[in-house]
């Protein structure tokens, strides 16, 4: 098997990743130890939608399986067909972890599930158009499906979207945000995720403020403000 390093492109924001061979390399975080246990038990309850944690190499970087595939560079329009796929997904995900919460003592109850914390299209391997699995784990942490579903429907609807024709954007996201819940299947109200997604958005904004990243707390904003005034 060759050992040579080939960087990988996709998603946004994870530097010095690279493939070798059948393997992923990348640095660890500070998450990792915890990375490490939900990756591991996803692949105890066969989840099949996320890299397998192969150990670390002689550099003390985190192993991890190769999924084929593509992953998107940035956000953009999906169809109705990946909506669904893709809010399925993040469901059988957030089934999976719950078994590890439970393990853990003194779990808040309202901590309902592993939260992935970064569901952007930009973080899924796509095969035949379809997405199949999820990456980039680092900022994974216990907490509510609604929370992590907020931000992932902000992202796969790329609400706020500019480009989307402003006659018809407020009823056909609101349509499409309809269908990705449904599909996730929790009995989730429009207004409840509506809540999710703005408190998201105004999460991010602050963060791009207070690390001076102002080009992403100005989009944050963006979103926010279309949000409030259109969903």
């Amino acid at each position: 098997m060759s050992d040579a390093e080939i960087p990988l492109q996709g998603g946004r924001t994870t530097a010095a990743v690279v493939r070798v061979g059948q393997t992923v390399r990348r640095p660890p975080r500070l998450t990792a130890e915890f990375v490490h246990v939900l990756l591991e038990h996803l692949a105890a309850v066969g989840f099949d939608g996320a890299p397998r944690f192969l150990g670390t190499d002689d550099k003390g970087r985190d192993i991890l399986s190769y999924i084929e595939g593509e992953v998107p560079a940035d956000l953009g329009w999906h169809n109705d067909e990946v909506l669904v796929a893709a809010a399925q997904l993040i469901r059988k995900f957030h089934d999976a972890t719950v078994g590890l919460l439970g393990h853990q003592t003194g779990t808040p109850r309202r901590l309902e599930v592993v939260c992935h914390n970064d569901l952007s299209p930009c973080n899924f391997v796509f095969r035949a158009g379809l997405p199949m699995a999820l990456i980039d784990f680092d900022t994974a942490a216990p907490g509510t499906r609604l929370m992590d579903l907020g931000y992932a429907a902000w992202l796969w609807l790329d609400l706020g979207d500019p480009d989307i024709a402003p006659a018809s954007a407020s009823q056909e996201q609101r349509r499409r945000l309809q269908l990705f819940i449904a599909a996730y299947g929790d009995e989730i109200s429009v207004s409840s995720i509506k809540e999710a997604i703005v408190y998201r958005q105004e999460l991010v904004a602050a963060e791009g403020e207070y690390t001076a990243r102002t080009a992403m707390a100005r989009w944050a904003r963006h979103c926010r403000n279309w949000t409030v005034e259109n969903l």
